[in-house]
């Protein structure tokens, strides 16, 4: 969409407008000489690039901060901190046109004095013409270039009342502004005799402008109210709301209670005010630098969020650096060549055989499947909501909220799932589970799996983030725990989360041997938590076969991320019937949608075709081997009989058999490993229908055709009772044979007496008719 710009004057719109090109021809067809700007936030790099080359004389007021959380410690940093940054740059680029601009005074900067200016303006003019635009726009490239914006476009002659409008409304937004940076100022500032004593300076010089009461006059003040700094200060106050700020909050929070009293007023005695922040800054400073050499522990559960994090507005998707207030945004935008969206979706399909040619058993399906999960992520809410809204019998908790890579070590899973994937959507941190642990994360707990849990449920009802979260190494443990079923539940069932949120990525590691690696397999869980497996080890000559993972992560990137995310806002902007029936066969097809359409155009679709057909099922393959093993081992007699039942061979699996698998330990009971085995049979092949205490009852083509083996028919086959059966079925065919062979023989005895009597019978006629 870009920028909307209605033109009022004439009446019509102007779609994914040029800011800079209208500016300019109505500059330079008027002679526009003067700029006045009111922006909630810019630049210096902003200003200097794009209003200092157009205009002789520029009046800027910024708005700075927002009346939303942590509001006076922000204003404090803006007044105390980012003041002295921007003062520093000139200081330190004394040459540059911006510094120049100032000490000449064609540059002014304002900004807040008390009230929020949240206002949008930009007006131009000479003695007779006027320009103006005014609306969502902020004086920032991400604004004027990416994001979504609309503004309205007013042009005339400064005689008419319209003009008059808008001078009104800029001056009252001055009015309300104080000055930020001036001539005579800078210019003083400017003869310091280094940054210490600049720094000195410009923290007295601030501190000095602030006032406390509401009634407080004069042009260059900033008012604070009392009330509003005692409330922060005393928040801030506190050990355990201190050590969740980042440094440089703490920092503020430090100056606040340097600079107020507990009552919120300024202190009298501000002789030495400047000298005392600085002294401050540099003392916190250096404890922060000490803190970080010693403890590389995270203080902020945002940090554990992911970095950049996306959003979702109005139909598209927006990115921005990490998740906080007034952090600024841009569309995720996708300009690929024809040559680049080529490579982006071979390296989609390289990745995929990768996974599926060096592996012992090739896993292309699911690696396909996760790539595909991976890129659809951002829209698997909405997907939700389809379904909530869906005639038909799918529910919102058949879309999967999470995926995990799960299966034993040196598999491949964070290969996949950790390296690969951070870099195939731009991700820059991916998180280890150890990294919950109470030593890493100061609001961990000793249980890693509660942190985890709590951490996943902070981030989905956090507003907007829709970029999955992806954790490295989970425990399998972590799906059994009632905690994390009641979250997962809640999450999917709740019809009242219809907003925008996150899914989640894990990798988990799965050893037979540990009872840390019992993961669940309770359909509420598994319809929820999408497991892929990852169990096969890599296989071929190790020098091709790194070269060619090598090759993968010096060539992947984020391209083909993007390019998914702005084609999927496209389809989702207009669902058709047939298009909402596919999705409710199918949670992937809208990515699968998109990319078919992007490999057909290059002919590349049959390379992945196979995987796209049908969605991975665990539930088909887990415990197939556990299962194997298990039938190997058996006892017919104690632990299996064989019985025909409804004229099928069946096997009764007795509990004893689970009895020795046990170690005796409540989680590995008999009956718990009973439960987990019949678990794993999937109710698709129709093996078992019912379970007891003592066992349950396998039927035996069905299991082996799950199995694709004939284990179990080879064990029938090998016991004593198909022996015996076999002999019995073997003398009966022989009795059989020998009644059929002697009925056969009478048959043909009496077959030939007739015979010979008919022939007998013909002679004697013959004889007597010759007579």
């Amino acid at each position: 969409m870009g920028l909307e710009i209605l033109n009022h004057t004439d009446q019509k719109l102007i779609s994914n407008a040029d800011f800079w090109q209208l500016v300019d021809f109505q500059r330079e067809s008027n002679k526009f000489s003067e700029f006045k700007g009111i922006s909630f936030v810019s630049n210096i790099k902003f200003i200097e690039k794009n209003l200092l080359p157009r205009f002789d004389q520029i009046t800027l007021i910024l708005g700075l901060t927002d009346n939303g959380s942590n509001s006076i410690g922000k204003r404090i940093d803006q007044i105390l901190n980012k003041r002295r940054d921007l003062i520093e740059y000139s200081y330190e680029h004394q040459d540059s046109t911006f510094t120049k601009r100032i000490l000449d005074g064609s540059l002014q900067l304002f900004f807040t004095k008390q009230n929020l200016i949240h206002t949008k303006l930009y007006l131009m003019r000479n003695q007779s013409k006027y320009s103006v635009f005014s609306g969502s726009m902020n004086l920032t490239d991400a604004a004027v270039n990416k994001n979504m914006e609309q503004l309205v476009w007013d042009y005339g002659n400064t005689s008419d009342p319209l003009f008059n409008c808008y001078q009104q409304m800029f001056q009252d937004n001055l009015d309300q502004a104080a000055t930020y940076i001036d001539a005579k100022k800078l210019s003083g500032y400017l003869k310091d005799k280094d940054k210490e004593e600049l720094r000195i300076h410009v923290m007295q010089d601030s501190s000095l402008e602030i006032k406390n009461s509401p009634n407080s006059t004069g042009k260059d003040i900033i008012i604070l109210p009392a009330e509003e700094i005692k409330k922060y200060r005393d928040h801030y106050s506190k050990d355990d709301e201190l050590k969740k700020l980042s440094e440089n909050e703490k920092l503020v929070a430090s100056q606040t209670v340097t600079l107020f009293g507990e009552g919120g007023n300024k202190r009298r005695k501000l002789d030495t005010i400047g000298q005392d922040l600085y002294s401050l800054t540099q003392h916190i400073i250096r404890q922060d630098k000490k803190a970080k050499a010693d403890t590389t522990q995270i203080e902020k559960e945002e940090d554990l969020f992911p970095v950049p994090v996306q959003f979702y507005n109005n139909g598209q998707l927006f990115q921005a650096s990490k998740i906080g207030d007034n952090i600024p945004s841009e569309v995720i935008t996708s300009d690929l060549t024809e040559e680049q969206l080529k490579n982006a979706l071979q390296l989609f399909c390289d990745i995929t055989h990768e996974y599926n040619t060096y592996k012992e058993v090739g896993e292309g399906w699911q690696a396909c499947d996760f790539m595909l999960f991976l890129y659809e992520s951002p829209w698997l809410w909405k997907i939700r909501n389809l379904y909530e809204l869906s005639g038909s019998n799918v529910s919102r908790e058949d879309v999967p909220i999470a995926t995990a890579l799960i299966g034993q070590g040196r598999t491949g899973k964070s290969t996949l799932g950790k390296r690969l994937a951070a870099k195939l959507i731009g991700a820059h941190n991916f998180l280890d589970s150890g990294m919950m642990d109470p030593k890493n994360y100061a609001f961990g707990k000793s249980n890693i799996n509660m942190t985890i849990t709590n951490t996943l449920s902070d981030y989905v009802y956090t507003n907007g983030p829709v970029s999955p979260l992806m954790i490295d190494d989970v425990s399998p443990e972590l799906t059994t725990r009632t905690y994390f079923e009641r979250f997962i539940k809640e999450v999917t069932n709740n019809r009242n989360l219809t907003h925008p949120s996150p899914a989640f990525i894990f990798t988990m590691n799965r050893q037979e041997s540990s009872i840390k690696s019992q993961f669940s397999l309770k359909p509420e869980i598994m319809r929820r938590l999408w497991y892929l497996s990852f169990e096969s080890t890599f296989s071929g000559e190790s020098d091709q076969r790194n070269a060619a993972l090598t090759s993968l992560f010096s060539r992947a990137n984020d391209d083909l991320f993007k390019y998914c995310q702005v084609e999927l806002a496209k389809f989702f902007t207009n669902v058709s019937v047939e298009d909402a029936q596919k999705i409710e066969r199918d949670f992937l097809y809208p990515i699968k949608h998109v990319l078919k359409t992007a490999l057909d155009k290059f002919d590349m679709y049959n390379q992945v075709s196979k995987y796209f057909e049908e969605n991975y099922d665990y539930s088909l393959f887990v415990g197939r081997n556990d299962w194997g093993m298990l039938i190997n081992q058996a006892k017919i007699g104690s632990d299996i009989l064989f019985i025909k039942q409804d004229d099928r061979l069946k096997a009764q699996i007795n509990k004893e058999l689970f009895n020795k698998i046990s170690d005796q330990t409540a989680k590995n009971s008999g009956s718990t490993m009973l439960d987990r085995y019949f678990k794993y049979l999937p109710r698709k092949y129709h093996i078992a229908s019912q379970q007891t205490s003592t066992g349950f009852i396998l039927d035996v083509e069905n299991f082996d055709k799950w199995l694709d083996d004939d284990t179990l028919m080879n064990k029938y086959q090998n016991s004593s009772s198909f022996r015996d059966k076999q002999q019995r079925d073997n003398q009966a065919q022989l009795t059989q044979t020998v009644d059929m062979l002697a009925k056969a023989m009478l048959e043909d005895r009496e077959q030939r007496r007739k015979e010979e009597a008919k022939k007998n019978h013909s002679w004697f006629g013959n004889l007597f008719h010759r007579n």
